[in-house]
């Protein structure tokens, strides 16, 4: 049983590559998204305390209980909200965890975003940006070069390494 977190900003390709992971991987992979529990289930605030987190941490538990392979936790996940979340969850799973942090340019994430239905303003996405937001413990990173195609092939070559 492996966890992947795939980390970045707004617009950086963190959803489209867990699809992509999604569809490679099979139906034994769980996906969990923050925007999903965070904004759409919970409509909870982006801060420290926000139950998002307890949430996260309960629904990969149960993943582990329901024995999915791999389970897929992304989203923005700013170090200073959910850096300790992500260090227990390096502690309990150690070489079992793949740690993704997409690194692009804010133009490159505001001109992606901006093709989504429901885009963001300039000013929203720049009061969300975290520059050089690394945990440390990264595995991979990926940049505006990385295609999705590479970043796929990437973490399932890390997936079997783990």
């Amino acid at each position: 049983m492996k966890l992947v977190v795939l980390r970045g900003n707004s617009g950086a390709g963190k959803t489209t590559t867990a699809k992509a992971l999604l569809r490679a991987l099979g139906p034994t992979t769980l996906l969990l998204s923050q925007d999903t529990i965070r904004r759409v289930i919970l409509q909870a605030p982006d801060h420290v305390g926000t139950p998002a987190i307890p949430l996260m941490q309960a629904l990969i538990v149960w993943g582990q209980a329901q024995q999915f392979e791999t389970i897929l936790l992304e989203g923005i996940l700013k170090k200073s909200v959910y850096g300790p979340m992500l260090a227990d969850l390096k502690h309990h799973w150690q070489s079992q965890m793949i740690t993704c942090y997409f690194e692009l340019p804010f133009e490159t994430t505001f001109n992606r975003n901006q093709t989504k239905s429901g885009a963001f303003d300039r000013a929203t996405l720049a009061s969300w940006w975290q520059a050089d937001d690394l945990l440390g413990y990264e595995d991979l990173c990926f940049d505006q070069t990385a295609s999705l195609e590479t970043q796929v092939n990437q973490i399932t070559i890390a997936l079997t390494k783990a």
